[in-house]
Parts: structure tokens; sequence; C-alpha cells
């Protein structure tokens, strides 16, 4: 593993989670009190919907997808659910972009999300109002969402799919991520990937490359 880690050459972040911060909770919370019944069993970190995980695809349309969901409550307006969808978004700390301008210049950096476009227009503006939308996007070499690329992790084709589109070598690459499951998959590949537990920051992570 040592050996590995001193080739690294790229490092692929993932987005919610491990550079914003993010509560799923919050959105089963929410999902909740607009009247779902069991909103934690089709939606999770671990567990999501079958239209949950077509809209983060890109198979389905925010519409679609709004629509959907409303088909559970009698009486909910679009704008109530795309709020109850946003609430998992957190903030992003300053000390995380401040980090990767340091990785910057040693590193070509990545980003690859599963995400969707009601979450992406969120996000931007967080990050917009926290550090600049463009400042923050202009640290990466290439970032990869779900509901563009119409795939989305833990699949492996996600990973060999934006090693390809950038000309990443496996062990030449690093991911890191939030849950377990998407981590595991990404070592299929040949990456050498990190599970960011809940106590840890990304620079506990990386500190011994």
């Amino acid at each position: 593993m040592e050996k590995d880690q001193q080739k690294i050459k790229n490092i692929i972040f993932d987005l919610g989670g491990v550079l914003l911060n993010i509560d799923y909770l919050k959105t089963v919370d929410a999902f909740a009190k607009l009247g779902m019944e069991n909103p934690e069993q089709a939606f999770s970190k671990e567990i999501q919907a079958e239209y949950f995980q077509k809209f983060e695809k890109g198979l389905i349309s925010e519409s679609v997808f709004v629509s959907e969901i409303q088909k559970q409550f009698e009486n909910v307006s679009s704008r109530e659910v795309v709020n109850a969808w946003n609430a998992l978004l957190g903030d992003f700390p300053v000390k995380r972009f401040e980090y990767l301008q340091s990785l910057k210049p040693k590193y070509r950096l990545f980003l690859l999300s599963n995400t969707n476009i009601i979450h992406l227009n969120a996000f931007r503006k967080i990050i917009d109002s926290s550090v600049g939308w463009s400042e923050f996007s202009a640290l990466f070499d290439g970032i990869g969402y779900s509901h563009e690329m119409k795939m989305r992790k833990p699949d492996a084709e996600i990973f060999n799919e934006i090693m390809n589109m950038y000309d990443l070598k496996p062990g030449e690459t690093c991911f890191i991520d939030d849950t377990e499951m998407h981590v595991k998959s990404a070592r299929t590949t040949g990456i050498v990937a990190f599970h960011l537990k809940d106590t840890e920051e990304i620079w506990d992570v990386l500190a011994h490359l």
C-alpha cells in the first residue's frame, strides 16, 4: 500500500460527506413531516428507492422525479418537495477549500459525485456563498456528476469511465468517499481508495501522501 501511495498523482474526491457537509436524516425528517410513510426506507446513505437512483443517473427529469414523490402525499407542492429534498445539504467549510488549494500544485484533483440537477443547483449556491463557485470548480481537473454520466457509484463502470475520460492510471489515483460500498467498488478497479469515517477530515486521510 505504501508503494502505491508514493506514486499517487491524482486524487478523486466525493462531494457530499467529504467536501460538503450533508445530513441525510434532515431529508428523511423533512419528508416525514410532509407525510411520507417510512421515508428512512426510501432514502438513506446506504439505501435509496428506485426513482431516487434513476434521478441520480439522469434517467428521469426533475419534473418526473418531483411528481413521483408528490404521489406519496395528498396535497404537497413541488416547492415543498424540492425543499425537503435539499434539506440534507449543509455548508462547505473554508478550511477544506484551503486544503484543496494546498493540494492543487502537487496533484491533479477530480470530483466524482452521485448527484442530480436539483442538488447541483442548490450546492452550487452554497459553495458560491462560501468561497465562490468558480474558485472552487477551478481547483479540479475534471468533475463527474452521476446524472450527467448516466451512471452512479457504487457501479464500477463510473470509476472506469472517469479514468478513461482523464487518462488516469489506477495505481496513480486515489479516491476518497464516505460510503464504504463506494470505496470497495473503486478498489476493484485498482484505484487506491480510502473510506472517510465520520470522525475524520480529508487531511487526516491524506496526511501520509
